[in-house]
């Protein structure tokens, strides 16, 4: 089965393959990774635009060939993604794949899929852009992008969500779509690599230094709550606006001293954070299925999240972690306090547990098990039509 990705260029492909260079990759596209490579029936392509780029090029990266398309450098959003097709369509034309997977909303590429193949298309939903619109600046970018996504999921024939959440949250955008969930993977270190053994006095915090991520309410939890032998790791990076405003509010609260933060952290120094780590701290405003989350899970971290969207729905699902009343500063502080207090996360039936299922549930193969049976059905189901 020859299968066409639309996405966007992963940064640990920029970095590994490119040298530094840039070739317009802007986030991490870690899900993508962690589904490479494909299993030996895909042959998989992925199509990644290029702003700026002057002509195609195409390398190998684990088992799958990845183009990158080159396209204007700025402006598309204000056209509302009307061209992005015309960039792609030379290359769907050459490949003629059995179907193509557009992932995401937020730009052009779940668009451009279903127009190239109006009959074999997915369009993957993570977080909506209408979902979130209440936590991002007000900006004609978020209007427009707002506008393209009702009109790519108005038309959509089918769906594949990250979490329960996320498909609820889409289900009035695509009324007659076909639907389904299917987990994201994450990388094989963190499915590979020994967990926390809950020893560790530090509580991590992994997220972009933004108040939609909780940021501040992390730091103002912490510094109530916690006993002065635990230590807050933060782990991500943000604006330098946000960053200063951060770094001041650590120093008001007085725990510079038990404050750590690292912009960024490869996979491996990650996960050794993590091993270090006995809580996960993530009081998100919203969150789809957070990628950080499942690792931590994975690691055996106890998670201590508001009680909504994806946080909610993962801490429930297996059983581990707490959640706080959502966006309720007392009750959080009150949660992360019975938490370092009580230290749930040294159940040892819990841990085993949860070790096996997150394993399973967030592998590579699990992942295009399902995705291969949704693939197969909707080729069948456009030829019967």
């Amino acid at each position: 089965m020859r299968v066409l990705w639309i996405c966007g260029l992963p940064r640990a492909v920029q970095e590994e393959v490119f040298a530094g260079e840039d070739h317009g990759a802007q986030s991490a596209w870690s899900w993508v990774i962690a589904h490479l490579p494909p299993p030996k029936q895909v042959e998989l392509h992925l199509a990644c635009l290029w702003p700026g780029g002057s002509k195609r090029k195409i390398i190998e990266y684990k088992g799958t060939k990845i183009h990158l398309i080159p396209g204007p450098r700025r402006g598309r959003a204000t056209l509302f993604f009307q061209r992005d097709t015309t960039y792609f369509r030379p290359l769907f034309e050459e490949l003629k794949p059995g179907l193509i997977h557009g992932w995401g909303t937020e730009d052009s590429y779940g668009l451009v899929a279903r127009r190239l193949a109006p009959f074999h298309h997915v369009i993957g939903i993570q977080g909506l852009i209408n979902t979130y619109q209440k936590y991002l600046p007000k900006s004609y970018r978020t209007l427009f992008v707002k506008a393209t996504e009702r009109l790519t999921l108005k038309k959509a024939r089918n769906i594949v969500a990250e979490s329960q959440y996320s498909l609820n949250s889409a289900a009035s955008l695509c009324p007659s779509a076909v639907k389904r969930v299917i987990e994201h993977p994450l990388r094989h270190q963190f499915l590979d690599s020994q967990p926390s053994e809950g020893t560790g006095r530090t509580v991590l915090f992994l997220g972009s230094i933004e108040e939609r991520k909780g940021i501040t309410d992390a730091i103002s939890a912490f510094s109530q709550v916690a006993p002065e032998d635990w230590k807050l790791h933060v782990v991500g990076a943000g604006t330098p606006e946000n960053e200063g405003r951060m770094n001041t509010f650590v120093r008001k609260r007085d725990i510079a001293a038990r404050f750590r933060h690292s912009r960024k952290l490869d996979t491996p120094h990650l996960i050794k954070a993590m091993q270090k780590g006995s809580v996960f701290l993530l009081p998100s405003r919203i969150d789809t299925g957070p990628t950080a989350l499942k690792e931590a899970l994975t690691m055996g971290l106890w998670p201590v999240c508001y009680d909504n969207s994806g946080p909610g729905e993962y801490v429930r699902k297996y059983a581990f972690g707490s959640l706080a009343k959502d966006q309720d500063m007392p009750s959080l502080c009150q949660t992360l306090k019975g938490c370092l207090t009580g230290m749930p996360w040294k159940d040892l039936d819990k841990r085993t547990v949860l070790a096996r299922r997150t394993r399973l549930d967030f592998s590579r193969e699990r992942a295009w098990e399902q995705l291969i049976e949704f693939y197969q059905m909707i080729v069948s189901s456009a030829h019967d039509g």
